[in-house]
């Protein structure tokens, strides 16, 4: 069924020292982790993969990225374009605004501007609306050119905004307060649209510049295969080397039985189970483009490309993406084997995003073309609700056909 687009020297170490020495590389990262999440363990899903310990991470834009976040203090501004009076004051009722704070807005919070009828609410205004009401508000809002961030929302992980800043108490006790008035909830996840509100409450440039450090960071996930001296390798040894291209048997079976006959517990980093482009990406971010011509990977040329020793551009391409899916591709039930595609479809079916699933309930994905965004492993669901600020996304799983 196909679906359109909108789309240097070798070291070489016996094997004991090299047992003893990732036994003790394992027990000093449980005790770090543990020390730094008060104890919590990794999440362990098991499956024809094996044991996989998952934690999640919050991960920063590189520090020379994250300064390309165009916000100020100033604002927010709610642009309504070419709407009449009447219209914009309809709206907002509609929304769940008193007719009273309505005409407030209307004559008190308009700007001039050249680009039609905006309006600045003020502060006070703004913290007080209930989160039902600013939902629907901003839902409408994004429709109309000119408000990005109600059109392109901030999800919020786990619906706690408190995770977007790790250890920084201090700048989170500042912000914590405002950001929870201001979050609202649509299909069933939680989102973020007034960073300039924050912004306008903190005195100097530093505080804004971690603000919008921690703001755009995302929740992903680091991973492992756990390997136990009574665990079965066979199986997520088949798993990995039959579904991986490049990924070899004979490369992987000692290095599984090397961990498998540690007394305590061995675990294999996810980088060795991954094809060539996959395990070179991870966790890292293109550079900026050298002209304004080249084209950034986007999340379709990076699922289609998975596989690839060597990038094809075409992938970049809506159509040609679209095609070779259809030509290469069937649909699946549900995700089964690495390398599955998971697909985001609007209302219409068509496609608004492309990541490759790798075991559990885990992807491979690089969201946006943005070059400040990397590539990624993420929960489903975390994907799922990244892509549904505006309107729900229902997933589709699509297999390599011959498999």
């Amino acid at each position: 069924m196909p679906f359109p687009f909108t789309l240097q020297k070798r070291v070489i170490l016996p094997a004991l020292i090299l047992s003893l020495l990732t036994g003790l590389a394992v027990h000093f990262v449980d005790s770090w982790w543990n020390q730094k999440n008060n104890g919590t363990p990794p999440e362990i899903s098991s499956g024809p993969w094996g044991d996989l310990q998952t934690w999640d991470i919050r991960l920063e834009q590189p520090a020379e990225y994250s300064g390309f976040e165009s916000v100020t203090a100033e604002g927010p501004f709610w642009n309504f374009g070419t709407m009449s009076d009447l219209a914009v004051r309809a709206m907002m009722v509609s929304a769940g605004l008193s007719e009273n704070d309505a005409d407030h807005l209307l004559k008190d919070c308009r700007v001039q501007s050249l680009n039609g009828l905006v309006i600045r609410p003020d502060a006070a205004q703004l913290l007080g609306i209930k989160p039902e009401v600013r939902a629907s508000l901003y839902r409408s809002l994004a429709s109309i050119p000119g408000n990005r961030f109600q059109s392109i929302p901030y999800y919020v992980p786990g619906n706690d905004p408190g995770s977007f800043f790790g250890n920084d108490s201090a700048l989170s006790g500042r912000v914590l307060p405002f950001m929870r008035k201001l979050c609202y909830r649509r299909n069933g996840y939680t989102y973020f649209s007034d960073p300039e509100i924050v912004l306008s409450q903190l005195s100097s440039q530093e505080e804004r510049r971690d603000f919008l450090r921690n703001l755009t960071s995302q929740r992903a996930v680091f991973m492992s295969l756990l390997v136990r001296p009574d665990s079965d390798i066979d199986k997520p040894l088949n798993y990995w080397a039959l579904a991986m291209p490049g990924v070899l048997l004979k490369d992987l079976r000692p290095l599984f039985e090397s961990q498998h006959e540690l007394r305590g517990r061995g675990s294999v980093s996810i980088l060795y189970l991954l094809p060539k482009l996959a395990r070179e990406k991870l966790f890292t971010s293109p550079l900026p483009p050298s002209s304004g011509q080249d084209r950034l990977p986007d999340c379709h040329w990076t699922a289609l490309n998975f596989f690839r020793s060597t990038p094809d551009p075409r992938m970049s391409d809506n159509e040609y993406a679209a095609r070779f899916i259809s030509e290469n591709y069937y649909q699946v039930a549900k995700p089964g084997l690495a390398g599955d595609l998971v697909l985001l479809l609007d209302d219409h079916n068509k496609v608004i995003h492309s990541s490759v699933y790798i075991a559990g309930d885990v992807v491979f994905t690089k969201n946006g073309i943005n070059y400040a965004q990397p590539w990624i492993l993420m929960h489903e669901k975390d994907l799922v609700g990244t892509f549904s600020g505006l309107d729900p996304v229902k997933v589709a799983y699509f297999r390599r056909k011959g498999i």
